[in-house]
């Protein structure tokens, strides 16, 4: 499996973070206790290209999909935050050449939280691995492509 989970986490975070270190940045589900604003960034699609398989196992491209979803408690100005919020992942996303095929303000049964959502795909191939230093100083570093399609 071509896993970049922890690429596109970490940098959806130090993008957020950069710009708001006041805003939660998470992958799992929000608590009951969560801190808010928040944005919780999800990979719920990581399906293999079949097409470019060069045998029945030997994944060589993958289809990403990528839910984020955003919540604000600010009474009267959250929407307003959260547009701004969606703006700024929207940029690091795109930056990273996910297209983004989906954005929804569902109905929130807790009327008190305000929440948006979107999802972005992108197709990732496999990552190639250099080896770098000698001996114990020896780093390997796997750099992944991502495709905008």
């Amino acid at each position: 499996m071509i896993d970049v989970e922890n690429l596109v986490f970490d940098t959806v975070y130090n993008g957020v973070q950069n710009v708001r270190q006041d805003v939660a940045v998470t992958q799992g589900f929000i608590e009951k206790n969560a801190t808010f604003p928040c944005v919780v960034v999800r990979e719920t699609n990581n399906v293999p290209v079949d097409d470019t398989n060069t045998d029945p196992c030997a994944e060589n491209y993958t289809r990403l999909t990528y839910q984020i979803e955003f919540y604000s408690d600010k009474q009267g100005t959250a929407r307003s935050e959260l547009r701004t919020l969606l703006n700024l992942v929207d940029g690091i996303m795109q930056g990273m050449k996910f297209r983004r095929t989906y954005m929804s303000e569902p109905f929130n049964m807790n009327r008190s939280i305000y929440r948006q959502y979107t999802r972005y795909t992108v197709i990732v191939a496999k990552g190639v691995e250099t080896v770098s230093g000698e001996g114990q100083q020896q780093t390997t570093t796997t750099t992944f492509q991502l495709y905008r399609r």
